[in-house]
């Protein structure tokens, strides 16, 4: 080993020290598979939630779990999925599957919420383990740590040794030879017996030591000094540098700009980079005797007066002020200043803000302000004059619809009556349908007019008994059809602060509508009463009736969706339901299974109490 050279000694611990980045190279590797691979598992969980969240919609708004119930298990397939649970907003769990078993790593949980219609109707959890996929990595990222260290400590002793053997035992000798002639000890001769380069050095430093040895003790002299010089010399300016870089730094980085200005002649004596950018001018230009009288605002110039007055003496000033901008624009400035001194040595320093934005923002809002009351009066009028118009064309339509129809009827009728002798049985089964076209139409007509007058009618809202009302009602329908026994149970004492014309129309329509189709029925029944679902009272009208199918509820209280064809009706009745409980703050839906009746829900929030949100209500 003695006989090799410094270059190829450094070229072997060099070549050593390669093998450490090949090393490192394969445990980022690792790394990084082992974080692509959370990464996908994290995109899987978020995947796998969204899928939940998206299927969960019906089942949840519908209550169906049986329906939710096969994309629960087709989750749970994945071996990674250690637990999955859907929850309604109201009724706590809806679905739920486990799998304990599976879980060999970390659990992640990711939470979303469902919703539907813009309401909030559940959640979806969904646990995720890390996979044996994760740990398997870790368990080689392990492994290869532990190669990568034990190469790392032979390396480095190989390292070591070489450098301590070529380069540290020859460099430590070297230096302290150097030693020696730093302190001046040129007596003693440097023997070096190598023949590599720092034996090459050494022996040129033995030539040195010859050579300075006559003059060393004056030139160290010297030279000491010299360096002593420098070094101070060059801490001082560095010192001054990152005192002026810092200062410069501070002022250039902010929006407030510093000044100083000479009082006594009406200029700046230093002003911030920033004005450069205020108003486009050049700095230069700040400097100037003039800049004020020519840059100012006239109307702002009088403060220029007060700020360099005399009246201005050891007070700290604050006030508003336009420039004029090189672009034309004007510039509001917060000015702010303070002076100190006496006569011809008076300074004044402050600070200027740009509050244009600020400025122009109060302007805006003045004069925003000053038209609001104007808008509103306009636009109040544009409603009144469109109400008034609607109210007439609706008046015109009806009155000119209304007209033809009655006119059908009462022909129809008079050709039944003068000459049924002579009409067939086709022809009077004509005519009974004819005359029934008209009357339905005319129905639909005044319903269509109770449709519309509803957005616009006032609601007047006290306290009324739906329980009485309801009772009302029934029994105007059995005046109508005495021959139908039907079994009626109403909830006792339903009180409800309402307006008593718009709430009669909602129950009439959702009492005619069980009444009509439980006709078919062998022991009908029809329900009215209350249930309550977080304090908030829920009331409801239910039938042992045909029913609907839930998949069609979303059509039930649009005008003219009719869901039974087989059955009268013009299918406005629902949507005046609709319109009644929305003007009363409420909520109204239904629940139905085909052949098994159907149960309309709806709230009518107090006046002065918020309604709470629809996920909230029963679903």
């Amino acid at each position: 080993m003695k006989n090799l050279s410094l270059r190829a000694a450094l070229i072997i611990a060099i070549l050593i020290g390669l093998l450490l980045p090949a090393a490192i190279n394969s445990l980022v590797l690792l790394t990084s598979q082992l974080e692509q691979s959370r990464a996908q598992n994290v995109r899987d969980h978020q995947r796998i939630a969204d899928i939940l969240v998206l299927g969960m919609q019906e089942p949840l708004w519908n209550l169906s779990p049986d329906a939710g119930r096969p994309l629960l298990d087709s989750v749970m397939s994945d071996e990674r999925i250690i637990r999955a649970t859907i929850n309604d907003t109201t009724l706590g769990v809806f679905l739920s599957a486990s799998k304990p078993e599976r879980r060999t790593g970390h659990v992640h949980t990711l939470t979303r919420v469902v919703s539907k219609q813009g309401n909030n109707i559940g959640t979806v959890t969904v646990e995720l383990d890390d996979g044996k996929e994760i740990a398997a990595i870790e368990q080689e990222q392990h492994l290869y740590v532990g190669a990568v260290i034990l190469q790392v400590v032979i390396s480095l002793g190989l390292i070591l040794f070489l450098l301590n053997s070529r380069v540290v035992k020859p460099m430590a000798e070297l230096s302290r030879q150097s030693l020696k002639l730093a302190n001046r000890q040129l007596d003693e001769p440097f023997v070096w017996h190598r023949n590599d380069e720092i034996g090459q050095l050494g022996h040129n430093l033995e030539t040195t030591r010859q050579s300075l040895h006559a003059m060393v003790e004056t030139l160290e002299q010297k030279n000491l000094q010299l360096e002593a010089d420098i070094l101070s010399r060059r801490q001082i300016e560095s010192a001054l540098r990152v005192s002026q870089d810092r200062y410069q730094r501070l002022v250039e980085s902010t929006q407030v700009i510093p000044w100083d200005a000479n009082a006594s002649e009406w200029r700046f004596t230093y002003i911030g980079s920033q004005a450069e950018r205020l108003l486009g001018y050049p700095l230069t230009l700040w400097y100037h005797e003039a800049f004020l009288s020519n840059y100012l605002h006239p109307d702002d110039r009088h403060l220029a007066y007060q700020l360099f007055s005399e009246q201005s003496m050891n007070q700290e000033l604050e006030f508003e002020c336009r420039f004029l901008a090189k672009d034309g624009r004007t510039v509001w400035v917060l000015l702010m200043a303070a002076s100190r001194g006496e006569g011809a040595l008076r300074q004044l320093q402050g600070f200027m803000i740009d509050i244009t934005a600020r400025k122009q923002a109060e302007l805006e809002l003045e004069q925003y302000r000053h038209h609001l009351e104007e808008t509103v009066e306009a636009r109040t009028r544009a409603l009144a004059t469109a109400n008034h118009e609607l109210d007439t064309f609706s008046h015109s339509i009806s009155q000119d619809l209304r007209g033809p129809l009655r006119t059908i009827d009462g022909y129809s009728q008079v050709l039944r009556e003068d000459y049924s002798d002579k009409l067939d049985t086709s022809a009077r089964n004509y005519l009974s349908r004819i005359r029934g076209a008209a009357q339905a139409m005319t129905t639909l007509i005044d319903d269509l007019l109770s449709l519309a007058k509803l957005n616009r009618s006032d609601v007047r809202r006290q306290s009324i008994d739906l329980s009485e009302i309801s009772r009302e009602i029934i029994e105007e329908f059995q005046l109508l059809q005495p021959d139908r026994q039907i079994e009626l149970s109403i909830a006792p004492a339903l009180v409800v602060d309402a307006d008593p014309k718009l709430i009669r129309i909602a129950l009439h329509n959702l009492l005619d509508n069980a009444w009509k189709f439980t006709v078919r029925q062998d022991h009908p029944r029809i329900d009215v009463g209350v249930t309550h679902v977080h304090g908030q009272s829920v009331y409801y009208v239910s039938d042992n009736g045909i029913g609907f199918d839930m998949a069609q509820a979303g059509k039930l209280f649009n005008p003219f969706q009719r869901l039974h064809s087989d059955y009268s009706g013009n299918g406005i009745g629902l949507a005046l339901v609709q319109r009644v409980v929305n003007r009363h703050d409420g909520r109204i839906w239904a629940k139905s299974t085909p052949g098994e009746g159907a149960t309309f829900y709806f709230t009518l929030p107090a006046a002065a109490v918020l309604q709470p949100p629809a996920n909230q209500l029963i679903g």
